[in-house]
């Protein structure tokens, strides 16, 4: 997803974050994002939450891993009893994530 009002309009989905922080952060108007937002492209998966959580929102590029953090943020946001097991194999999903076993680097820019 290079498109930045898609990127914009799956940042608004992220639990906390307003369409006008995205607008900000992408320098898009609110109505791109509100029409983007339509695209089933713009819901984030479970994966990308997990993302979201670890990356503050794609705004931080590494740092060490706190999977129990992760796990429990998702566990909030869907309500699943999220693991760490569980909230590893979902960051496990992000191509443009590089884990090892207690830190992180974001490859590629999210969203």
């Amino acid at each position: 997803m290079s498109d930045p009002v898609l990127r914009a309009a799956k940042l608004s989905r992220i639990p906390g974050v307003t369409i006008d922080e995205a607008r900000a952060r992408f320098g898009v108007t609110r109505a791109a994002i509100q029409k983007a937002r339509k695209d089933p492209a713009s819901t984030p998966s479970l994966a990308e939450l997990a993302l979201a959580a670890l990356t503050s929102n794609g705004t931080v590029t590494s740092g060490t891993l706190d999977l129990a953090s992760i796990a429990a943020w998702i566990d909030y946001v869907n309500h699943d009893a999220c693991t760490i097991d569980e909230a590893r194999r979902l960051l496990a999903q992000c191509p443009q994530l590089e884990l090892s076993d207690d830190a992180w680097r974001l490859r590629a820019a999210w969203p």
